[in-house]
């Protein structure tokens, strides 16, 4: 299993978990609502889970409330990656 970096990033007025898959960088957005960057950021990660098995490792400190959120979304994140590879892999469509 590979592990991918991911921080927290500002960027202008607002900050983002950044998440490092090779050469991608992919942007969840924390402080502004838009459900369709969210689910092109999860097609991103599927297509990735494709080539196999990986989970993400937070970068930075947890001083702040970002980093903190961040950090407990990557746990959530990594459970449902295993998840959803789970589920790729029982359908043969890896």
């Amino acid at each position: 299993m590979e592990t991918y970096n991911a921080s927290v990033v500002k960027e202008g007025e607002h900050w983002y978990l950044q998440l490092s898959v090779k050469e991608k960088v992919l942007k969840i957005a924390l402080t502004k609502d838009n459900p369709n960057e969210i689910k092109n950021v999860f097609n991103e990660l599927i297509v990735e889970l494709k080539k196999g098995k990986f989970k993400f490792n937070y970068v930075g400190e947890n001083k702040d409330l970002f980093s903190q959120v961040s950090n407990e979304y990557l746990t959530q994140l990594n459970k449902e990656l295993v998840e959803v590879y789970n589920e790729l892999e029982s359908f043969n469509l890896l």
